[in-house]
């Protein structure tokens, strides 16, 4: 039976999240909460797409004890998983949570073996015939082949990637979707040999025009933290773009929300939304993220709620 989608989530991590009240480097601090669970972007995007009613078959590199500790916590609340398992152990990601500010500490990610990097091939290639649908959500494990991944043939699948580094194979065949971050936007048109004109009112159209008419790029979306999320795409070789302004909340968590907005985005792109409406509910579910203090606590009907108040907040960029 076809998976709806295959969500490769290759560099997981085991999260920390501390609590404070206020935090200041340098100094001793008491912590008032400590949570600990199975994360990454991957983790992430698997469960909240799981939340929304999708049905996310997630691969990844497990190893050591906190490897096991993610391959049973995901395993406990149903999430189907194909892990490959290594030598070295999974890193962990300690997050400081402070009034409202996010702080992360990230250990270096595990190193893979050329027998480890065979056995990825091996097991995705299981998968891979029977899947129409692959999510690539982050960065790689160190001694990762991607070349493995590169060679592989990708006719009759839609492709969304929410990553930058190693993914220019993937960007030349067609992707569904880029989502990234405005950081990472410019990384990928300085590789492009674009300018980046920001002073220029037309700075949106003309580069991610260039960017849409050099790649194979169906969707592409930049997020900027608190600044409008915006989306483009060629229609006809026609540009089109819109942005949407994030409603203000109350903060307890931004952590994930990107990967909480890429799980918006594969739901409604599977449910056949239209351009905006994608955006809408993907801005929609990253915020009710925010929300709460874990990805996938948030509540299907704020969800909702949240769509309903961005039902008229649709900017188009000419």
């Amino acid at each position: 039976m076809a998976q709806e989608i295959l969500i490769l989530g290759l560099n997981p991590a085991w999260q920390r999240l501390f609590f404070l009240d206020k935090f200041t480097p340098g100094e001793v601090h008491r912590i008032s909460k400590v949570e600990s669970y199975a994360s990454g972007k991957g983790i992430n995007c698997g469960r909240v797409l799981q939340l929304l009613g999708g049905s996310p078959l997630l691969m990844h590199f497990l190893g050591s004890e906190h490897g096991s500790r993610i391959f049973d916590e995901l395993s406990a609340c149903g999430i189907q998983q194909a892990p490959v398992w290594i030598k070295e152990p999974t890193r962990i990601c300690t997050t400081i949570v402070s009034d409202g500010e996010s702080t992360e500490l990230i250990e270096p990610s595990p190193l893979l073996s050329e027998v480890e990097n065979e056995d990825f091939i091996q097991t995705l290639n299981e998968y891979w015939n029977s899947t129409q649908s692959v999510a690539l959500c982050g960065s790689f494990p160190k001694g990762f082949n991607v070349d493995l991944i590169n060679s592989l043939d990708f006719t009759g699948k839609k492709v969304f990637i929410d990553a930058i580094e190693g993914i220019d194979t993937w960007l030349e065949k067609g992707v569904e979707l880029l989502k990234i971050n405005m950081q990472e936007y410019c990384t990928l048109c300085e590789r492009l040999g674009i300018p980046l004109v920001m002073s220029s009112p037309q700075f949106w159209k003309m580069s991610a025009t260039a960017v849409l008419e050099r790649l194979p790029i169906k969707n592409l979306v930049v997020t900027d933290e608190d600044a409008p999320v915006r989306a483009f795409r060629l229609v006809e070789k026609k540009f089109q773009g819109i942005q949407i302004q994030p409603p203000t909340i109350q903060m307890k968590n931004d952590i994930g929300a990107g990967d909480s907005f890429f799980a918006g985005w594969l739901l409604a792109d599977s449910q056949g939304f239209s351009f905006e409406d994608r955006l809408k509910k993907a801005t929609a579910v990253a915020v009710a993220r925010c929300e709460v203090e874990r990805p996938w606590n948030l509540k299907l009907d704020r969800v909702g709620e949240l769509e309903m108040a961005l039902a008229d907040a649709i900017e188009r960029l000419e």
